[in-house]
């Protein structure tokens, strides 16, 4: 482990996040009100409210822990406080971690960490620019079985580099706070960032994560590797995926032959999904095109089946987290886009209807409905939207 310049020069607090504590900045120095932080007034970036996107690492780290028997060697990027790699260690007994961060402040704040928890010997802090620290993990036997990137913002700067400091088999977890620009809110800077043509739909969230998803694709197509997504969520302020990187260019072909265009159909202030387009089908459209999106699964239903195994009355994880995890595995993947139920009974100027009673109608009369995974309003179904609107009008 590298040796700090100075200690802390910030006043500190002692926060116990799942079965570890560790210093923070005085969350006061940032807290706006009583549940809201802008972590980036703090001296060293931490935010009590991603707790539970730090403990869906765990619950990833602690199945790959249960799966591979040899030494496992875990990677974070931007790591702040460096609490997320001091909980893979603690809670999945994962072997070894590098916490990396390009702040002093945050360098000198993970060491006290390690040192507080008795990880010196199996924590290793740096302190450089992220792409730097993926480059300097890009050779053989020193990469990484899962790689955290968690920036403030947009990842695409950083995808490139990350697929040289993951194994091959190995996990990258990319988490994008950017939403405006991945949910079509800033059309220009979607454009710009992800290279995308995206619009502001009753399901967003899912458009959002599939934007990214297609990012990282990309990033890792240009490095001769596939991805095989196993996690993917959308919560508050973010969209966090997990993806299994497979080395070789037959696995880049298979991951970029699902980026694709979904099709829709606008009528009024709803967006009906009509399908997947492929590229040499845009010419011929007459309908709106939303992407290139990645079309492919989301997540992986064995993975989240794994993860909720891990859902004890002793568990730490905030039951969120486990709550979320169980609505994706009802979720039926086969399905692209969904439609809202509160914004089409807006415009057809009646309540809300209930979306258990809508999906049972529709599973009734043989059509495919379940509840999205990503927007809370919407569900999926393979029925058109005359054939909703006929059902919600006559309930």
């Amino acid at each position: 482990m590298e040796k700090p310049g100075n200690e802390v020069d910030f006043e500190t607090m002692t926060i116990r996040e799942g079965m570890v504590e560790v210093i923070v900045p005085k969350l006061d120095y940032y807290r706006v009100s009583p549940n809201e932080y802008v972590p980036s007034r703090a001296p060293v970036f931490y935010n009590p409210l991603m707790k539970e996107n730090r403990d869906l690492t765990v619950l990833v780290a602690n199945v790959i822990r249960r799966e591979v028997e040899r030494n496992l060697c875990f990677g974070d990027s931007m790591a702040g406080v460096g609490v997320r790699s001091i909980r893979v260690l603690t809670e999945a007994g994962w072997d070894e971690a590098y916490a990396n961060d390009s702040s002093g402040r945050a360098f000198a704040t993970i060491v006290m960490n390690a040192r507080m928890n008795r990880l010196e010997d199996r924590l290793h802090a740096s302190k450089m620019d992220a792409n730097i620290f993926h480059i300097a993990h890009s050779l053989s036997g020193n990469r990484f079985d899962m790689l955290d990137l968690d920036p403030f913002g947009t990842p695409v700067g950083f995808l490139d580099t990350c697929f040289h400091a993951v194994k091959h088999g190995g996990v990258l977890s990319v988490t994008a706070t950017d939403t405006a620009n991945l949910f079509g809110v800033h059309k220009r800077a979607a454009r710009m960032l992800y290279g995308v043509n995206v619009l502001k739909t009753g399901f967003m969230r899912e458009i959002g994560v599939r934007v990214l998803l297609k990012a990282v694709a990309e990033a890792a197509a240009r490095s001769e590797r596939g991805i095989d997504p196993i996690v993917s969520v959308t919560r508050r302020h973010y969209v966090k995926v997990f993806v299994k990187v497979l080395k070789g260019r037959k696995h880049a072909f298979k991951s970029v032959s699902q980026i694709k265009f979904l099709k829709v159909r606008r009528i009024g202030k709803i967006y009906e999904p009509l399908g997947v387009v492929d590229v040499e089908e845009i010419g011929n459209s007459d309908s709106l095109l939303l992407g290139p999106l990645y079309t492919g699964e989301t997540y992986s239903r064995e993975w989240i089946e794994k993860m909720l195994l891990q859902k004890t009355e002793k568990t730490l994880v905030d039951k969120d987290v486990f709550k979320n995890l169980e609505i994706l595995v009802s979720d039926n993947q086969k399905i692209i886009g969904s439609i809202d139920l509160t914004g089409l009974a807006s415009s057809l100027r009646v309540n809300p209807p209930s979306r258990s009673l809508i999906i049972e109608r529709l599973l009734k009369e043989g059509f495919k409905a379940c509840r999205s995974g990503f927007d809370n309003n919407c569900i999926r179904t393979d029925a058109g939207l005359v054939e909703l609107v006929r059902i919600i009008r006559s309930l």
